[in-house]
């Protein structure tokens, strides 16, 4: 396997290039998705106006035509600006993607990605927010977050061939972070499946997006620690196998993401231990660490008060470890 050293948008971009060259029906919607600086940046140029379209300012527009392009055979991938924006098309999400199948008795399916910005943001008012506990509510959607440039091209490629609608999470503060791809094109990774990041005994910690990297980053500090760290890759419907097995093995369980603590996937991931006999195994509490129930400030400094950081993360060890 050819590899190739290149920065998650890289990666992302390399997705989208590889489907729509094997695929002529993968199409994208989005505003200035040809002359912006984003994961499209030179696919017009490639592909043809035709396969990569300018929209106006509406994101119920851009999904509702998106939904429609799906239903009649094209694959569309939705690229919008912000996950606060995004949610300006919850109506067409929930009431025509997600439910399409579902109400046609199967005979309409939506092969439909959106790319969705999340993570802590960049200083604008409606650029940092993490709602993905949101999506998770929403039956018939498949929410997908890639913590690394490698998970980035495999699971966006997946996500694309999905025949189910797929929310794809791009965590703004993972942009630049970069790593060894795979680069032929025949690579993905499969939809539904957890991933063990960093085998372990002592421990089991849940985490995904930037908060595997905040994580792992703890790890490194803690050779007296033995944590198996997991991430789940597809949060809804997610791979609660993998992390059930890892808590009968080691007994404990913290539970990190950025996203806010009520409502969030942290707690029903702490409800399916508690609901089956994997918690017979515990020998302490479930931990979750998580953002704080507060908007996103612009302030960065701020942003990391919200989000957990690495600090958080060894206290949040020693806590569970009782160290």
């Amino acid at each position: 396997m050819e590899l190739k050293e290149m920065t998650y948008k890289e990666a992302l971009k390399l997705a989208l290039k590889e489907m729509m060259t094997a695929d002529g029906d993968v199409v994208i919607f989005g505003e200035d998705v040809r002359q912006g600086g984003g994961v499209t940046l030179g696919l017009v140029q490639e592909f043809g106006e035709a396969r990569v379209m300018d929209t106006p300012a509406s994101e119920s527009a851009m999904v509702g035509c998106a939904v429609g392009a799906a239903m009649t055979g094209l694959i569309p991938v939705v690229a919008l600006r912000s996950m606060d924006q995004a949610a300006l098309a919850l109506g067409e999400i929930i009431g025509a993607a997600a439910r399409t199948a579902y109400t046609s008795g199967g005979q309409y399916h939506v092969p439909l990605t959106l790319l969705i910005p999340t993570g802590l943001g960049d200083g604008v008012r409606q650029a940092g927010q993490t709602l993905e506990g949101l999506f998770a509510q929403i039956p018939g959607l498949k929410i997908v977050a890639a913590s690394t440039p490698a998970q980035a091209k495999g699971l966006l490629k997946s996500a694309i061939a999905d025949p189910n609608p797929v929310v794809f999470l791009m965590n703004q503060d993972l942009m630049a972070l970069k790593s060894q791809v795979p680069a032929n094109a025949d690579y993905t990774l499969p939809l539904e499946t957890a991933y063990v990041e960093h085998p372990g005994d002592d421990m089991t910690i849940v985490t995904w997006g930037a908060s595997l990297v905040t994580v792992l980053k703890a790890m490194a500090e803690r050779d007296d620690v033995s944590a198996e760290v997991i991430n789940p890759m597809t949060l809804a419907p997610m791979d609660i196998g993998a992390v059930l097995a890892s808590v009968k093995r080691t007994g404990h369980l913290l539970i990190v993401h950025e996203g806010s603590k009520t409502g969030g996937i942290g707690a029903e991931i702490a409800a399916s231990v508690i609901e089956s006999d994997t918690f017979d195994y515990l020998e302490a509490p479930i931990v979750r660490l998580c953002g704080l129930d507060t908007p996103m400030p612009y302030n960065r400094r701020l942003q990391d008060v919200v989000a957990p950081q690495k600090e958080d993360v060894l206290q949040a060890i020693d806590d569970l470890l009782d160290l």
